[in-house]
């Protein structure tokens, strides 16, 4: 069963008794179990939380966002060692070779270019050449058909201005934030080192494997966006409909599951491959189209 992720658009209190995340607000008090929770979004500045809380929400495994005055993520908080074989996996991350982690890429890159084609055909549009990009991605995709793919996808998903600069521009800004909580929060969840990616190697990054992983994602938010005609400025609802991306479906070596559900495959995954130094063991999710798991 898919986790909830937890908005906070409001003034609110946030405490955590007996293993339950209490949250008061004006109008209401509500009560989460900790366990039902994978990410803790919290957007209004009129909120608190106490460092009892935070530590608690930590010690579950629990991501928590930060958004900023203009409303979009701009911290995260996320918990140290989580797993029993930290040290272990993090050694095995750190001797990847060099052409293991060019073989790994390769096929992320290649997941990206076909979501994203994906993407067009459920908007009627054509998604030539992308399918052929696909195809094309060497190791370390060291012939940029990641560039390629993004500059035909965007211009032609994006009707009136760039990705950078459109009134869609707010909105994938926004999910790809919530997309990278979870998706962080598995990294940490999994042992692995969130700084030490297998193509992103930016010093001053702390989340460079996160932004490895999080790209055959990506598609899943631009679907929600362009689907929904998801606009600036954002509505509150908007921001809600964009924090349920953990509950599309997406296929993982043909079986529909959860986006949450995933993530933490492609993680596991990814542990065999480094294990066996093999990249073809790395699962990546297919996109199919827009459907939502349910939560009980």
């Amino acid at each position: 069963m898919a986790q909830r992720t937890i908005l906070i658009q409001n003034r609110a209190h946030l405490c955590v008794r007996n293993g339950l995340l209490n949250i008061e607000t004006d109008e209401r008090s509500l009560s989460v179990p900790l366990e039902d929770i994978w990410v803790v979004v919290i957007e209004s500045h009129l909120s608190t939380l106490t460092v009892s809380c935070m530590s608690s929400l930590n010690e579950a495994g629990i991501g928590v966002m930060i958004c900023g005055r203009d409303h979009m993520p701009c911290g995260l908080l996320l918990p140290l060692a989580a797993h029993s074989r930290h040290a272990k996996i993090v050694e095995d991350q750190l001797t990847m070779s060099a052409p293991m982690k060019k073989q790994l890429w390769k096929r992320i890159v290649q997941a990206k270019i076909e979501n994203q084609a994906v993407v067009l055909r459920e908007m009627g549009i054509d998604s030539a050449p992308l399918p052929d990009y696909a195809g094309e991605v060497q190791s370390g995709d060291k012939t940029n058909r990641e560039g390629a793919a993004a500059a035909i996808y965007f211009k032609r998903l994006i009707k009136n201005g760039t990705r950078r600069d459109s009134a869609q521009t707010a909105p994938l800004d926004y999910g790809y934030g919530i997309l990278r909580a979870g998706i962080g929060r598995a990294v940490v969840g999994g042992g692995w080192l969130a700084s030490q990616g297998v193509h992103h190697h930016n010093i001053y990054n702390a989340f460079n494997l996160v932004d490895d992983l999080i790209e055959p994602f990506r598609p899943l938010v631009d679907l929600i966006v362009m689907t929904y005609g998801l606009e600036e400025p954002l509505r509150p609802l908007d921001k809600a409909l964009l924090a349920r991306v953990f509950e599309c479906v997406m296929l993982m070596n043909g079986r529909r599951c959860g986006c949450q559900q995933c993530i933490e495959d492609v993680l596991s995954s990814m542990r065999t491959a480094v294990l066996e130094k093999d990249s073809s063991r790395l699962v990546l999710p297919k996109l199919e189209k827009l459907e939502m798991v349910s939560i009980e």
